[in-house]
């Protein structure tokens, strides 16, 4: 009789292990049902973020291509004005979709800057279009334009039609490294240029840095200048080729991470940074100490201010050389100031462009300078300036002026007065020229 209860009791344990085993199996699947759900669920979900971004991209670029065609035949400045705006439109919320879109990261730099030259490029439209001037020497941009929107939206079309395709996945081919690839394509569009940060703040010095002396320091002597310059003790972490060879230096300055790249050749700092907040900072104080740093860091002693931002307690100055009444903006340097202390240089401009020049005398006057802006335009300054043109420069009279509320900068031909460049300030937000 005990053997047999001993019997039924194993039983019953054998039995209640395994329903526990079952309800544990049980519970397991469920769970992993669950996970591959929850898993499935967030890739559907992103899976229709991602088409719905591609049909949207598709939708405005149609849209805006439509918009260019019919700008290809407007009869009059007016009707091709109101073409213009809805371009520009349709531009944006293209801009926005394919901010959205999973490409490749060269080929979303690349259409990204179409986007913002249709943009821009309506906005000069509709500006002359609206002074009442001709607009025939559009046609050609307009064709171009019109052309890459074609491209593009060809492109857009196909990979739409492609993620309809049953079993193809978007998320996948990604995680696989196989991103969608939409490009514009090279192309040359002439503007008024949109400036960010003052005039010929990020000019092309991709040609031979002419600005530096032939004497070359070691790494020892670079460390050097950055300790005594900058403050900054660190060491070598490389040596960079490309338009000059430099020494890049990382280390701190006053407890805070710094950074300096100091050229091989002569000795020059071409850029620092210095990693700190800013604690608020006056204008004319700014200016003073840029002047001041500028001169301690071994620049020309005859850098003036001509250009001023201010941000988050923090400003940035922008230097350039004023020879006999002329500022040289090829050589700008730029100065960042905060709490009354230097935070930054960025000063590739001056080590390329630094040298001796002699220009011909301009022919022309500031009054007669003026005179060479549109009547709409209420000029505000004029000097004497040399401005970067491709590869080479050019003496022109810097004429500041507004209409409205919108802000100008135009550049003509000190010999002949021929327009060479136009720039437009959007917001306050860009900073303000320093006369």
């Amino acid at each position: 009789m005990k053997e047999k209860n001993v019997k039924n009791i194993f039983i019953a344990l054998l039995i209640g292990l395994l329903i526990s085993a079952l309800g544990v199996g049980i519970w397991l699947a469920f769970w992993v049902k669950d996970e591959i759900s929850a898993k499935e669920q967030v890739t559907r979900e992103l899976e229709n973020d991602y088409k719905s971004a591609l049909m949207d991209s598709l939708e405005a670029v149609s849209e805006m291509e439509n918009d260019l065609a019919k700008l290809l035949v407007a009869t009059d400045e007016k009707t091709g004005a109101l073409i213009a705006v809805d371009a520009y439109k349709n531009a944006g919320i293209a801009s926005e979709a394919v901010s959205r879109m999973p490409i490749d990261g060269y080929a979303h730099t690349d259409l990204m800057k179409y986007l913002n030259q249709v943009g821009e490029f309506c906005v000069s439209y509709v500006r002359v279009a609206n002074s009442g001037n001709s607009v025939t020497a559009y046609d050609k941009q307009i064709e171009a334009l019109y052309s890459c929107a074609t491209n593009i939206r060809a492109q857009l079309a196909e990979a739409t039609e492609k993620s309809g395709e049953k079993g193809y996945s978007i998320v996948k081919n990604i995680e696989a490294g196989d991103y969608i690839s939409i490009g514009s394509g090279e192309m040359q569009i002439e503007f008024p240029t949109v400036i960010y940060d003052g005039p010929f703040s990020d000019s092309d010095n991709k040609r031979e840095w002419k600005g530096l002396p032939e004497v070359e320091i070691s790494e020892k002597e670079a460390l050097a200048l950055a300790r005594e310059k900058l403050g900054i003790e660190g060491s070598i972490v490389g040596v960079s080729g490309g338009d000059a060879v430099m020494y890049e230096i990382e280390g701190v300055s006053d407890g805070n991470e710094a950074y300096a790249s100091i050229t091989k050749r002569g000795g020059i700092i071409a850029s620092a940074f210095i990693n700190s907040a800013g604690t608020g900072v006056e204008k004319n104080e700014a200016i003073t100490l840029a002047k001041k740093y500028a001169y301690e860091l071994g620049y020309c002693d005859c850098m003036t201010a001509v250009w001023y931002l201010e941000s988050d307690g923090i400003a940035v100055v922008n230097l350039a050389p004023l020879t006999d009444g002329v500022i040289y903006y090829p050589d700008l340097v730029k100065i960042k100031i905060g709490g009354g202390k230097l935070l930054g240089v960025e000063a590739c401009g001056y080590c390329a462009n630094h040298c001796q020049r002699k220009f011909p005398v301009a022919r022309m006057t500031p009054d007669s300078a003026r005179k060479c802006v549109s009547k709409k335009l209420a000029v505000d300054n004029v000097r004497l300036t040399v401005i970067p043109k491709g590869a080479t420069e050019v003496l022109c009279y810097e004429i500041a002026c507004h209409y409205k509320s919108l802000d100008y900068f135009v550049y003509v031909d000190a010999h002949n007065g021929a327009t060479v460049e136009i720039f437009r300030v959007i917001d306050d937000e860009q900073g303000k020229m320093v006369f």
